[in-house]
């Protein structure tokens, strides 16, 4: 596995394209429904949003969580061990498919009363939330099977499966969404999973005789925590979000946050393919104890977060000028969009750092790190932030309650990074 720069490239390229086509889901999602449903619908997939994430992480978080053990291995030159991490990212996938839809069926009715759903909100939050749960376990199988060929080398290939589920989505959604409206945009969802899941499963290979023990099986969960985390926490943030505005602003408040997470969280997603594209090659080099390779890859990856950072912030004025337009939020809603974006566009250079040291923590397997990291902003850092931007701001809190959070995060990883070199260069001398 020689992981040169050109290696570097084809990892982190089609990991951003896959997470990008991820987020284009939720946007198709978002324009059928706001076009077809108006507020109503935009808020109801909103709210039930949190559902579809939590399903998909726990994908994610198996798939690339085994898949640091597993790159670990391969850098130490034990392939026996790679096999059996491999063989447990299959079961654990699905046996936890089968797991989070069983329980996500008989949970989400009282989560959307939590969240404030009621009337038409509820009724399509409903309709959409039942029958993602219905096909959880094709979710989180398409998912972890999608980050496993990435690390097999296979990453054209797990390009290739998520644009044809995302052509598959739209088929469905095309046909169906003007009759069953939310209902449609949830099987569209289910049937495009189910159809990544085969497409991924035809191009793995196990080896029969390898087998799983419970000590691998631990390891690869252990590892799971941190990618579960860094995928599902902008989820728990907009769940925290959309209940202080419905709080705060009604519909018309989540409205505006759904049209304008369409495009942070797209962001979002292109931060977070960089971090899974250049985590393979981390978790190499930690393995194989190359720390020069290690570095290189770090700052390559830390670059073009940085362009990226810069060339969304640029793109603020464009989005407040179309975004409501496009998703057809009312005029209430828009007014809270304009302010809104500018918000979020303070946020994007400290939350692409934020990504990338949580990211490189789990792939270099300092999981007390980034689990620290990744779990203090739904823990404390958005609830405080929400609660009193709210009180100060009203709903403009709502988006300097982001910013801010990611600024407290940063703060702790700062701080914690001078509190651990300061710790080993006491241990060198």
């Amino acid at each position: 596995m020689n992981m040169n720069n050109c290696r570097l490239t084809r990892y982190i390229l089609p990991s951003v394209i896959s997470m990008l086509i991820v987020g284009t889901y939720t946007n198709i999602d978002g324009l059928f429904i706001g076009n077809i449903v108006g507020d109503d619908g935009l808020a109801a997939i909103n709210l039930a949003w949190p559902i579809v994430a939590f399903i998909t992480s726990v994908g994610m978080g198996i798939g690339i969580g085994g898949c640091v053990m597993l790159n670990n291995y391969s850098g130490m030159g034990e392939p026996e061990k790679k096999e059996e991490v491999k063989k447990a990212i299959l079961y654990l996938l699905a046996a936890a498919g089968l797991l989070t839809g069983i329980i996500m069926f008989f949970v989400y009715k009282p989560f959307l009363q939590i969240m404030g759903a009621d009337g038409n909100v509820m009724e399509y939050a409903s309709q959409y939330s039942g029958i993602i749960s219905i096909g959880a376990v094709f979710q989180v199988m398409g998912a972890g099977l999608v980050a496993l060929l990435r690390n097999e080398n296979k990453t054209v290939f797990a390009m290739f499966c998520t644009i044809t589920g995302l052509i598959v989505h739209i088929a469905v959604a095309m046909i169906f969404v003007g009759e069953y409206k939310l209902a449609a945009v949830a099987a569209a969802t289910v049937i495009s999973q189910a159809s990544v899941m085969i497409m991924c499963f035809a191009a793995i290979r196990v080896k029969r005789k390898s087998r799983v023990g419970i000590k691998t099986a631990a390891e690869v969960l252990k590892a799971s925590a941190s990618p579960f985390g860094l995928n599902f926490v902008p989820s728990v943030v907009l769940l925290l979000t959309n209940y202080f505005a419905i709080k705060t602003g009604g519909v018309a408040a989540v409205s505006a946050y759904a049209v304008m997470s369409y495009a942070v969280y797209t962001f979002e997603y292109v931060f977070q393919g960089i971090c899974d594209g250049v985590q393979p090659v981390l978790s190499f080099y930690n393995g194989a104890y190359d720390y020069q390779g290690r570095r290189t890859a770090v700052i390559k990856s830390n670059i073009l977060l940085g362009i990226c950072s810069l060339l969304f912030m640029v793109s603020t004025p464009v989005l407040i000028k179309y975004m409501p337009k496009i998703f057809s939020a009312s005029d209430e809603a828009g007014k809270m969009i304009q302010s809104g974006f500018w918000f979020y566009a303070a946020a994007y250079p400290l939350k692409a750092a934020v990504k990338s040291i949580c990211s490189y923590s789990y792939a270099c397997k300092r999981f007390t790190m980034a689990n620290i990291l990744i779990y203090a902003e739904p823990a404390f850092a958005a609830p405080i932030c929400l609660f009193t931007l709210t009180k100060w701001l009203g709903t403009d809190g709502l988006w300097a309650a982001f910013t801010m959070s990611q600024a407290v995060i940063l703060l702790i990883a700062l701080v914690s990074y001078i509190i651990s070199r300061r710790k080993n260069l006491k241990l060198k001398v």
